[in-house]
């Protein structure tokens, strides 16, 4: 197993209670609720295997379905992101700047591809999660999902700035 496996695994317990015990009781006026683990899929090297992506999105997301209480929304919503990751990078990263398992950052791709990339599975991802949670769209819910995708993709660029300065 590699190393960047290696860190993802340990990772993932503590976004998942980050998420459930401060992210998810803390809702930006009481409308708002920012969704910072979805920063382990968007950081997932492209050169990985799709299989394994595709088992911790599941893993990823039903831990915070078991936490939250809710019934799957998160694990779908984290699975239909990482079934289509490869395709968004295709389109928003310019090619062979990464090496074989390099995380995709802010510092390494650049910032105008790192925020449109990860724009954009952040909006795909609360877009699914919110519809799965409510099974309607409307203005409210699209008001919902995009203060949720500015929010959260706020917190994603402070993380990729504070840890670009390590």
């Amino acid at each position: 197993m590699n190393k960047v496996y290696i860190k993802y695994i340990k990772l993932l317990p503590i976004y998942v209670l980050l998420q459930v015990l401060v992210l998810n009781e803390v809702l930006f006026f009481s409308y708002i609720n920012p969704y910072l683990y979805i920063l382990l899929i968007i950081a997932w090297p492209l050169k990985g295997s799709k299989l394994m992506l595709l088992f911790y999105a599941f893993i990823l997301g039903l831990a915070i379905d078991i936490f939250s209480g809710s019934l799957g929304i998160h694990s779908t919503a984290t699975l239909f992101v990482a079934f289509t990751k490869f395709s968004i990078a295709k389109i928003t990263i310019p090619h062979n700047i990464l090496g074989d398992f390099d995380e995709i950052s802010f510092k390494k791709i650049g910032s105008k591809a790192y925020i449109t990339y990860s724009s954009l599975i952040v909006l795909i991802h609360n877009f699914s999660l919110f519809f799965l949670e409510h099974f309607n769209f409307n203005l409210k819910i699209l008001i919902k999902i995009i203060s949720s995708v500015i929010v959260t993709e706020l917190l994603i660029l402070i993380l990729n700035l504070l840890a670009s300065k390590k």
